[in-house]
């Protein structure tokens, strides 16, 4: 009996041991989201999810009792760890619309704008809930543990210890415990924001560590790249004139043609086929299939490759994990001399954490979704929109102008229906399914191909010397175990070219000022070649990066998988210098951008998203409709009066119209105060106009 009462005695607190870290675990992911409503429902969607947070909060709790043996000690510890992380999160997550990442730690991201972020997260609320917290907890331990002894015996901390180790290893590795099979648990690579919504803050924040253990190359050092960087030749320009430099990537665009066993009722490329006669042009080995295309478009503008990370690169986004600080690209090394750079994507500006990403490339402009007119072909936005941005944008600028622009008409799914019409008749030995996806990716294809001989006239006749890099990001993805190409008979069982097989997309270089002679067909590159292979052609100054990168591509044009590399006659000495170089640019001290003078000068000071925040220039009130006249309005402002939503309808133009019958009524006899915001589809505020007043009626 008396152990018995010994044992009890110590109950207490062994049970704050297994709650406390759960009532930490709370008050992390209610800071994290804001309110208590979203973590209540979050608790109520992922409780699974919140199970796995609080096995994060105990195995770090567990930690510090093996290391301290105390239990007070030990909680504040965690509570000074844990409770600015998920303000912060919060903070940032609140202004601009994404978690507080590892990464962001790990490179000292955004640390001039927490204190903004969080002046305008902190509320009443917040603050109270955390103090609450804090005494409660302050108030508990001095009941319980005042006559109790406050340290564990060796023993139990040993016990703690390997607890602490088991749990953090199945949660970080998912051995020897799979909590992600067990629980169902993913992530969401093009679109981390929605891993950390539904695993919440802290497990996620667990599962993202894995994408700082980058590998530093044998022999990486200042010596070694500012040697290598003095080694690479200077390359020149090659005259005096600077073409406008285009490059237009084709969404899911790859030669359906040689499919052999099908056959289409006309060529859906035939502009492709026809230029390709002419022009330069050839494969490109994408290292994505089915998705993922800002993978490609990060080979393509910076010159880096997807096979240096030691991940597959469907597992991992370095425009999301990797694009911490200015990174060189084609648009900051065409801004150097000279050239406008600007972005077109028309889609949401957040996705792939573009609006950041483009920023640290050197562009000037980005121009998204949220700033296009509605012209949408199917669901997305038609590819004839993206040539109409290209023009208008190189027409403004006095200068030479790089453009790097998306197409998006033709993303997935293929479903029959998609499309107003089909126009091209798919027929072969396939299944009835399988025929209707195949014809309406044609027609998807087919506008993407009239898109880029829009593209090509259009400068035909301009005097202007131009170049325009097409090429395809990645194939389609076309159901599940490649359904539609078996069926088409195009991967055969235990295919052995099949990687090769779909990944190969057509790339073209067009021109209007080189010699027929120095055109070159059937060639075959790895999209980080690309970018210098069309300097070189343009005639312009690289950088020595791209500089070195061309010389490498006439020796090794194709960067396979590290598994074919033998088969491609690659060792990996070959490439050793190139994985040194990109390891400085993405995770080292940057040495070979200051021996160069540029480190600190990519990022461009006057980069905006769009057009610039919209300005209010007339209101004009009636009785029935406000009508709210400006600059830089697109479909995607909204009208604001006294802080309150009004909704509106927007004329193509320059006009917003405000139907006061459906709209809250104004308060008479006060002059009100009209705003133009531009939020993105997640709802965050990307634009806001200067305050407008409205008179009094």
């Amino acid at each position: 009996m008396s152990r018995f009462l010994h044992v009890l005695r110590y109950l207490p607190t062994r049970v704050m041991v297994i709650v406390l870290p759960f009532a930490l675990m709370c008050l992390v992911e209610y800071l994290e989201r804001g309110s208590y409503a979203d973590f209540r429902q979050w608790t109520g969607d992922h409780p699974f999810a919140m199970l796995l947070a609080y096995f994060v909060t105990g195995a770090l709790y567990f930690v510090l009792i093996a290391l301290t043996g105390g239990v007070r000690v030990s909680f504040w510890l965690l509570c000074v760890l844990l409770l600015p992380l998920g303000a912060i999160s919060g903070s940032k997550l609140k202004a601009i619309g994404a978690p507080y990442y590892p990464w962001d730690l790990y490179f000292h991201n955004e640390i001039m704008e927490s204190g903004r972020f969080m002046k305008g997260y902190l509320s009443t609320s917040i603050i109270l809930v955390v103090s609450i917290f804090v005494i409660l907890v302050a108030v508990l331990f001095h009941i319980i543990l005042r006559k109790r002894r406050l340290r564990f015996h060796f023993a139990e901390r040993i016990v703690y210890g390997v607890i602490a180790i088991v749990l953090a290893a199945s949660l970080g590795t998912d051995k020897p415990i799979s909590f992600t099979n067990l629980y169902g648990m993913y992530t969401v690579p093009w679109d981390q924001t929605i891993t950390y919504e539904d695993n919440g803050f802290l497990y996620s924040t667990v599962q993202m560590l894995g994408f700082l253990d980058v590998a530093k190359p044998e022999g990486y050092s200042k010596k070694a790249i500012t040697s290598l960087v003095d080694s690479i030749p200077d390359k020149p320009a090659a005259g005096t004139v600077k073409p406008n430099i285009i490059v237009m990537l084709g969404e899911s665009f790859f030669d359906l043609t040689e499919m052999k066993n099908v056959t289409y009722s006309r060529d859906p490329i035939a502009h492709l086929h026809a230029l390709s006669k002419t022009f330069t042009s050839g494969k490109m080995l994408s290292p994505q299939f089915g998705g993922s295309t800002a993978n490609v478009e990060f080979e393509v503008l910076s010159g880096n490759s997807m096979r240096f990370f030691g991940k597959s690169p469907d597992k991992i986004i370095p425009y999301i994990e990797y694009m911490n600080h200015g990174v060189d690209s084609l648009a900051s090394i065409m801004t150097r001399q000279g050239y406008t750079a600007t972005a077109i994507n028309p889609f949401f500006s957040y996705f792939f954490d573009s609006r950041k990403v483009y920023k640290h490339f050197g562009f000037s402009r980005f121009i998204a979704s949220e700033y296009f007119p509605n012209d949408f072909e199917g669901p997305n936005y038609a590819d004839r929109a993206v040539v109409n941005k290209i023009t208008e944008e190189t027409e403004k600028s006095p200068g030479p102008d790089f453009v790097f622009a998306n197409t998006m008409e033709n993303h997935h799914p293929y479903k029959p229906g998609k499309f107003p019409k089909n126009t091209i008749e798919v027929t072969g030995d396939i299944s009835a399914e399988s025929k209707g996806i195949l014809e309406t990716y044609a027609q998807g294809i087919s506008a993407t191909d009239e898109a880029l001989q829009a593209l090509v006239d259009y400068y035909s006749k301009k005097n202007e010397p131009t170049i325009i890099l097409f090429f395809g990001d990645h194939f389609p993805f076309f159901e599940d175990d490649y359904k539609v190409y078996r069926d088409a008979k195009y991967v055969l069982p235990n295919d052995p070219d099949l990687y090769v097989k779909t990944h190969s997309t057509p790339f073209l270089i067009w021109n209007n000022f080189l010699a027929g002679d120095q055109e070159k067909q059937n060639l075959t590159y790895s999209p980080s070649f690309l970018g210098p292979l069309l300097l070189h052609m343009a005639g312009v100054q690289g950088s020595y990066y791209t500089n070195y990168l061309y010389d490498l591509s006439q020796k090794i044009p194709v960067i396979p998988p590290q598994e074919m590399w033998a088969k491609y006659g690659i060792q990996e000495k070959d490439l050793l210098d190139y994985e040194r170089m990109q390891y400085d640019n993405l995770f080292g001290e940057r040495y070979g951008y200051a021996a160069k003078g540029y480190k600190d000068t990519i990022v461009q000071p006057n980069y905006i998203l769009g057009y610039g925040d919209p300005v209010i220039t007339k209101i004009e009130p009636s009785e029935s409709t406000i009508k709210v006249k400006g600059l830089r309005f697109f479909s995607s402002c909204e009208v604001y009066i006294d802080g309150v939503n009004y909704k509106s309808n927007f004329d193509g133009t320059d006009t917003l119209y405000v139907d006061l019958a459906k709209n809250p009524k104004l308060a008479p006899g006060k002059e009100h105060q009209v705003e133009i915001r531009v939020y993105d589809d997640k709802k965050m505020k990307i634009g806001q106009s200067p305050i407008f007043p409205l008179p009094a009626s």
